[in-house]
């Protein structure tokens, strides 16, 4: 077949397209299994998988690295988030860090790349866990999951960068007076996105180098800087958190790698713009995940031997400024705090670019009610309606901006939900060598990493529901019924037709 690729869109087919009979080995039958991600290019592998190149294939390794890295941006989350470790554990949840990043970088992290490899495909978890299960409803749930889990993230972070911003203009608005400034930065970053990939790229790369600087700060100025320091005994210290036992606040305190260290798909979403995508977007995801992992690790640690009284620091709401504050000044204190802020900014940027990535392949699948205006892209080949709509999403969720905590948990809640489910169909396909031919995989050891990803998605689950039941656990039931309403409203003569996937059609009309 030639490695250009095809001009046929699934909802451009007629409904009486006849489906091939079984021994039609076009590519876009052959099964899964029979593919090869390293033998094509990847507009021709993008083929075989059933589409056409329609986003501007521009990111290299280096760029891909970074949009991971800046949707996670470790400094400048600890900055926001700290307090949650402090509040479940006291500075022992270091521990939990520890423990809960490994499970998170190097299970779930890593076997979401080697899927990633197998499945370079703009939609993510959606595309993947369809490909695998065959059960088209799953895959689009997993999908909706991963757009609730980016478009409450963007509210999220802007929710608790507002009171710093404000800050700088000697205001300090609370409540409802936090919303006009929460609702300006969601109309910002989709501004962003919807004038270029390059102009998004470019906030994000500023956004990276903002983290890296901003780190580098934060590690110098605790190192260099003198002021009073704890024992690395203060590790051990629960202050007062684990008078009941251990165990239970251990495992909450887990919780704070989720919620800085996740979105494992970003690059994957970003896939179909990526250059060597079955091996650049792995490769890129993985390098961001464990120097996070890392990077926070050591940041821990120096913030919390720099604290100047623990029980002050326990009752404080910014916990991370307070000791930077203590620790090397107001100077540095705010230099590191507009870098953490710009870096957020990017985060809010990628988060939404990539939460945008799985609603428009949802929409080319025909799997969302007016698909067609969905899917549109413009002449910057940016899908424009799909940005605007989850905009909207996110300014929805600005209704609630009072409630960060349950926001925050609730999109841990949603990723960890749709990861869970996606890596346990990764599992089935290991055992099963059902997945594609893909260059970046473990050998012998993938189903092992998958066995744990899989068991530490099922934790992390139960502690987030536990952790708030009623206001993450009803509210994550709430946006799957939510999901369920919106894939009801596609046409039944469309709903669950996913293209390269469900072959008993070709395809079907979009008639909206």
């Amino acid at each position: 077949m030639s490695s250009e690729p095809s001009d046929v869109r699934p909802s451009d087919l007629q409904p009486e397209a006849a489906a091939p009979a079984p021994s039609d080995r076009s590519p876009i039958y052959l099964g899964d299994s029979e593919l090869d991600a390293a033998m094509f290019d990847d507009v021709s592998y993008l083929e075989k998988l059933g589409y056409k190149q329609e986003l501007n294939r521009a990111l290299g390794l280096v760029s891909s690295f970074a949009v991971q890295f800046s949707s996670i941006a470790i400094g400048s989350a600890l900055y926001t988030t700290l307090i949650v470790g402090l509040g479940f554990f006291g500075p022992a949840s270091f521990w939990s860090y520890v423990v809960g990043g490994a499970l998170q970088v190097l299970a779930v992290g890593l076997a979401m790349a080697q899927l990633v490899s197998a499945y370079p495909l703009s939609g993510g978890v959606y595309q993947i866990t369809n490909r695998i299960t065959r059960l088209p409803f799953l895959g689009w749930q997993t999908g909706w999951l991963i757009i609730i889990a980016h478009t409450v993230a963007v509210t999220a972070i802007a929710v608790s960068i507002v009171p710093f911003i404000a800050g700088w203009f000697g205001l300090a608005p609370e409540g409802s007076a936090q919303l006009p400034w929460v609702l300006g930065l969601i109309v910002l970053v989709t501004v962003v996105n919807l004038v270029s990939v390059k102009v998004a790229a470019f906030v994000n790369n500023l956004g990276v180098v903002c983290e890296i600087l901003g780190v580098l700060l934060l590690i110098g100025g605790l190192l260099l800087v003198k002021h009073n320091t704890q024992p690395l005994s203060i590790l051990n210290d629960s202050a007062g958190t684990a008078s009941g036992g251990w165990f239970g606040p251990f495992l909450f305190a887990m919780i704070l790698p989720a919620y800085l260290i996740s979105s494992f798909d970003a690059t994957g979403n970003a896939a179909e713009e990526t250059k060597n995508a079955a091996w650049n977007a792995p490769l890129g995801t993985t390098l961001a995940n464990v120097s996070a992992w890392l990077a926070g690790g050591v940041l821990i640690v120096l913030l919390f031997v720099a604290i100047p009284d623990l029980n002050t620091i326990m009752a404080s709401q910014t916990p991370v400024r307070d000791i930077l504050l203590a620790a090397t000044g107001p100077a540095i204190t705010n230099i590191f705090e507009a870098f953490a802020i710009v870096a957020l900014i990017a985060t809010m940027v990628v988060l939404q670019l990539t939460g945008i990535r799985v609603a428009w392949s949802q929409a080319r699948d025909g799997q969302l009610p007016a698909a067609r205006w969905m899917r549109h892209i413009n002449a910057a080949r940016i899908p424009v309606n799909a940005t605007i709509v989850i905009g909207v999403i996110s300014v929805i969720f600005a209704l609630w901006s009072g409630l960060l905590s349950v926001l925050t948990a609730l999109t841990a809640l949603a990723w960890a939900l749709a990861y869970g489910i996606v890596v346990t169909a990764g599992l089935w396909a290991v055992i099963r060598k059902r997945l594609p031919r893909h260059p970046w995989h473990y050998g012998k050891f993938s189903p092992i990493i998958f066995i744990v990803a899989v068991l530490w998605s099922i934790v992390l689950c139960v502690a987030l529901v536990l952790s708030d039941p009623i206001g993450v656990g009803l509210g994550t039931l709430g946006a799957i019924l939510v999901g369920v309403v919106i894939y009801r409203l596609v046409p039944s003569a469309r709903r669950g037709k996913v293209f390269g996937v469900n072959h008993d059609v070709v395809a079907v009309s979009d008639t909206h």
